[in-house]
């Protein structure tokens, strides 16, 4: 007789970006076989674990039946960001090794998400000593002032309602000089805190600073020298190898978030020279990040976001870059869409966590005003007095949002990767379109049944 198994699905890695959630991708998902293999690993890795005795600093949030697609808890393991959708089975074998269970103050329940969020971003600051064309935020030099000065509170909140990890970002969170004391209380109420920063004004001595208490760093670029000033309007990509580069000196797990530009895209080479050079730095990591239509961004838009066929042949070149660099992929929840032609197994998108939007269901973000919306790039909207757990299952965008992932229209309805893409980009459906809940137009099979 074959033991019952202990794991749904598995997500794996720290979730570090501030701008968008994220999956780490890649050739495991090419067969369903190699999902499952990576599954039997850390259904292994959860026996070790509790024939220790558990412990390690893990966290278990037990969830209603389906709350965690299809899961009844959530294990998380803080060292390595890996979070594992329990069975019954497995759920009964945390318990019994002892594990620390957290969400106390979430929801019992919340139709069509986890009972509170995995992960939260966090702007803590819209300053930033440029003002790189494409921001989402449209951060910059004039945002003085613009400081939120209740996240320690905040913090206190999240961790309450189970909250595996927090990203924080801006602007350029290294203005900030309480950054450091931020990423450190996070520590200490059990979350892991992340970080998303430029690498202007990162060097040695702040590298050493930031290594132990963050537990991943990712560093934007978008491109090497004329790419990355066609991009950000700037030059910057010198001082963003060189955060990598102190960074990986000082011990940090380094990733790298690019925005899949026009520019980086349609010249030939630009994206493979990018990825050489982020991996010769020391980076470890690099998620891919559609270019979305907020912010500065929405003003550039016409200038900067590549032509749709482009994003179609993604999936390949990202399959190139992870045989020929060793670095770990991500793809954020945005590009989803585009893995619709390439004949990836729904069951292998399943098992290993990769989900397009997740907004509302297990991301939630705050701007630097203080205003909670779905994802960093739909916007916040105006602070409520309820309690968070409350606002988390209550406020109507986020339900909306929900229920678009649960019915979605034509032709989404009839998709074999719906579960997975979730409908696509809301925030790229409600700039083009006018309507965040249509589906994305820069889909292939949206486009194809539109006749484009």
């Amino acid at each position: 007789m074959s033991e019952a198994p202990l794991l749904c699905w598995v997500r794996r890695g720290h979730r570090p970006s501030c701008s968008s959630a994220g999956s780490v991708v890649g050739v495991a998902l090419v067969t369903l076989g190699g999902a499952a293999v990576l599954l039997n690993a850390y259904a292994d890795r959860l026996r070790r674990w509790a024939e220790g005795g558990g412990g390690g600093g893990a966290r278990l949030r037990p969830e209603p039946e389906g709350g965690a697609e299809g899961a009844v808890a959530t294990l998380h393991f803080p060292e390595d960001g890996a979070v594992l959708g329990l069975t019954a089975e497995g759920l009964a074998l945390a318990r019994a090794a002892g594990v620390r269970e957290v969400g106390e103050g979430a929801p019992d329940r919340v139709e069509g998400a986890r009972r509170a969020p995995e992960e939260v971003h966090l702007a803590v600051t819209e300053r930033c000593p440029v003002a790189c064309t494409g921001c989402y935020l449209s951060a910059g030099p004039d945002r003085e002032g613009a400081d939120p000065n209740d996240i320690f509170d905040e913090l206190e909140r999240l961790a309450a309602l189970g909250v595996a990890e927090v990203a924080f970002g801006g602007g350029e969170a290294l203005l900030r000089a309480d950054l450091l004391a931020l990423g450190q209380r996070a520590r200490a109420l059990g979350m892991v805190p992340n970080l998303t920063t430029s690498g202007f004004g990162l060097g040695p001595a702040e590298a050493a600073a930031l290594a132990p208490v963050f537990g991943q760093i990712n560093v934007s670029i978008d491109g090497i020298g004329p790419i990355y000033r066609a991009v950000r309007g700037w030059g910057g990509s010198s001082l963003g190898l060189q955060a990598i580069a102190a960074l990986a000196a000082a011990g940090a797990r380094v990733g790298v978030n690019t925005v899949m530009s026009g520019p980086l895209l349609a010249t030939d080479g630009a994206l493979e020279a990018l990825g050489r050079a982020i991996a010769g730095a020391g980076a470890l990591e690099w998620q891919w990040l559609r270019f979305k239509p907020a912010g500065r961004g929405a003003g550039a838009w016409a200038a900067l976001a590549p032509a749709p066929d482009l994003l179609d042949q993604l999936w390949p070149r990202l399959l190139q870059a992870e045989a020929a660099l060793g670095l770990v992929m991500r793809w954020d929840c945005a590009l989803l869409p585009f893995l619709v032609d390439h004949a990836v197994e729904p069951a292998a998108l399943s098992a290993l966590g990769v989900r397009g939007c997740t907004g509302g269901a297990d991301l939630w973000a705050r701007d630097a005003a203080g205003g909670w919306g779905p994802c960093s790039f739909a916007g916040g909207g105006p602070t409520a007095g309820d309690a968070l757990g409350h606002r988390w299952a209550a406020d109507p965008r986020l339900r909306a949002w929900r229920g678009r992932a649960a019915a979605p229209p034509a032709p989404c309805d009839s998709c074999a990767i719906q579960s997975a893409c979730r409908g696509g980009c809301r925030v790229v459906a409600g700039a083009l379109l006018g309507d965040e809940l249509a589906p994305d137009p820069e889909c292939p099979r949206v486009r194809r049944a539109a006749g484009v």
